[in-house]
């Protein structure tokens, strides 16, 4: 079984976030409902053509994001970045706007809030070792759940082509869920010629994703129910069984 078999997530709805293990950068982009318009790189090893010298930062702008899309990030270890929408703007960011970018990209976590007027950035993104660990930011909540719904079917896409993303509805239903830590489980998939299945369960919040991983037998066992994703007729739904 290979980490990208399994999706963990965890929604904090608090603060707008979702920590999750098994969504790798290149399923968030090819999720993301909206272009981003450039990328400020808090933390990679990725060496492309722009350097802010006054932040001591790499960025991407729009036309060259492609490249970067294409790059192996798991192998730079920590993968963080904001999007922002205008060059200008890094040129005008105060020392303390500064610093809470640096202590991001840092320490994984925000110093004050994660989203910058000047950068009017919609997205913060922090990985450990892409797809393992990652945290994800959102201005709004409406993205995650755009995300979470093109997610599932962009997935299935070795096993079955033209699956629909899940509805408004499911997709919402799905989040709700995850506020208690959802583990999908897309190395049990079942399917058939009328459509797919996929079980999923309610495992709480656990931070530690070793012991998710190396546990997650125990933690299955432990669920109170187990769910079930199921597309038949072109149409999503989720099945509980007690």
């Amino acid at each position: 079984m290979k980490t990208k078999d399994v999706i963990y997530m965890i929604y904090y709805e608090d603060e707008q976030s979702v920590s999750s293990m098994g969504i790798e950068f290149n399923d968030f982009i090819s999720c993301l409902t909206f272009d981003l318009e450039n990328i400020l790189l808090l933390a990679s090893e990725y060496a492309g053509e722009d350097f802010h010298s006054g932040l001591g930062l790499e960025f991407v702008i729009n036309e060259n994001l492609n490249e970067l899309y294409n790059e192996n990030v798991h192998s730079y270890g920590d993968f963080c970045w904001v999007d922002f929408n205008d060059v200008s703007a890094l040129d005008n960011l105060e020392p303390q706007e500064k610093a809470e970018l640096l202590y991001l990209g840092h320490y994984k976590q925000p110093l004050a809030s994660p989203f910058f007027d000047k950068l009017d950035n919609k997205i913060v993104y922090l990985a450990h070792d892409d797809g393992w660990f990652n945290k994800v930011f959102y201005k709004d909540i409406n993205h995650y759940i755009d995300v979470l719904r093109q997610l599932i079917s962009f997935r299935l896409k070795s096993y079955k082509k033209n699956v629909l993303p899940l509805s408004l509805e499911v997709g919402k239903e799905l989040a709700l869920l995850a506020k208690d830590g959802v583990l999908i489980d897309l190395y049990r998939i079942i399917k058939s010629r009328n459509g797919v299945e996929i079980p999923f369960n309610v495992i709480g919040k656990i931070n530690d994703f070793d012991d998710v991983y190396n546990n997650m037998e125990r933690h299955k066992a432990k669920a109170r129910s187990e769910y079930w994703l199921v597309y038949k007729n072109n149409e999503w739904t989720i099945k509980s069984y007690k």
